[in-house]
């Protein structure tokens, strides 16, 4: 098993986060993923540019990986993002990773953006994201960007090409991950969905002749630990339970009985549409067990339990939003408890 450190948007103060990635270096994380957002809805504080701020990381660390968690097919060129990615990958030394998705309203539609045909166009992204760290010069037809010829970007990736890790949430998506990513990164899953779901990323890996075993399967959630009160722990992921709302699919496949409305979606959700405020009462249709069912949270027992129930589900790897208490106190559990308890376990 991996462990990453998840960054969360809008970010609190940067020294924290500096001083964050330098603690999860030392206790033996693999890497840092930082969401790529303009805006996160109304919710206060910052969205740093994501590939600024996880520069400015690399230059605080040594041996951690850095990676969006994730960023889109929309906003920008893919010889730009191309660009930016092989600039991180220079500046760390060969740690960059880009996580990547379908994209969410809240960053694209509230600027005038299209985000049309985001299945096919992710496809043919990150087609070009590779063509133009490995080739010279980049001759291409593109049906989204119009047409490229003699492209280049001016730097190269130092790793030949950067892992590439999709956010796929729906079947569609999750078979392009097997086929397409070195990694799979999806959220709001409990193990029972992780492992249902873990199956259409193998089966798009072996469609495309790929072996399943090569792939990164992380699951990005929360971690609080408080082995005095683990109901405190709990209750340190309660301020999330509205944005569960806002994955429906997902929520009504761990919880049939449920029935969330699914109109409304984080890709598509915006202040302003219709029904959105309506949507929040239904957060009491949610069950009591939601934030244990999805994140590893309460003793530090608690939490083994929760990973090796995601385990067995299929993930290799946990990006994890520390949610403490006791922020300080959770690095130092995973440095002398759960990182080797999994590396025990894998002798």
């Amino acid at each position: 098993m991996r462990f990453s450190f998840s960054i969360p948007v809008p970010t609190p103060r940067l020294e924290y986060m500096i001083d964050g990635t330098k603690r999860s270096e030392a206790c033996g994380f693999y890497s840092v993923f930082y969401a790529d957002h303009t805006t996160m809805l109304n919710s206060p504080g910052t969205c740093y540019d994501a590939f600024s701020f996880l520069t400015a990381l690399s230059m605080e660390s040594q041996k951690i990986r850095l990676c969006t968690g994730v960023s889109d097919c929309h906003r920008f060129n893919p010889a730009l993002m191309a660009h930016k990615v092989a600039t991180l990958d220079v500046f760390s030394n060969g740690r960059a990773m880009l996580g990547i998705g379908a994209g969410e309203a809240m960053n694209i539609d509230l600027y005038g953006l299209e985000r049309e045909k985001s299945y096919s166009k992710l496809r043919e992204y990150i087609e070009l994201l590779r063509k133009f760290w490995t080739k010279k010069r980049v001759n291409f037809e593109s049906e989204f960007w119009g047409t490229m010829k003699n492209g280049f970007i001016q730097i190269k990736p130092i790793q030949k090409t950067p892992p590439i890790y999709v956010a796929a949430n729906a079947p569609k998506t999750r078979k392009m991950a097997g086929e397409l990513g070195e990694g799979w990164y999806p959220f709001v899953e409990t193990p029972w969905t992780y492992k249902e779901n873990y199956k259409e990323v193998v089966e798009g890996a072996k469609n495309a002749g790929r072996d399943p075993s090569e792939i990164d399967y992380v699951y990005d959630c929360f971690v609080a630990i408080d082995d005095d009160d683990p109901q405190n722990a709990i209750e340190r992921c309660d301020f999330f339970k509205t944005s569960y709302l806002v994955m429906p699919t997902k929520i009504n496949q761990a919880y049939p009985n449920v029935n969330l409305p699914e109109d409304l979606t984080i890709h598509n959700i915006l202040l302003d549409a219709p029904g959105a405020t309506d949507l929040l009462q239904c957060i009491d249709k949610l069950p009591k067990t939601v934030n244990e069912d999805l994140n590893c949270i309460g003793t530090t027992d608690d939490v083994i339990s929760s990973i090796e129930k995601f385990k067995n589900a299929g993930a290799t790897h946990l990006s994890l939003m520390n949610r403490g208490p006791n922020v300080n106190k959770v690095y130092e559990i995973f440095k002398n408890k759960i990182i080797p308890y999994f590396e025990e376990q894998n002798k």
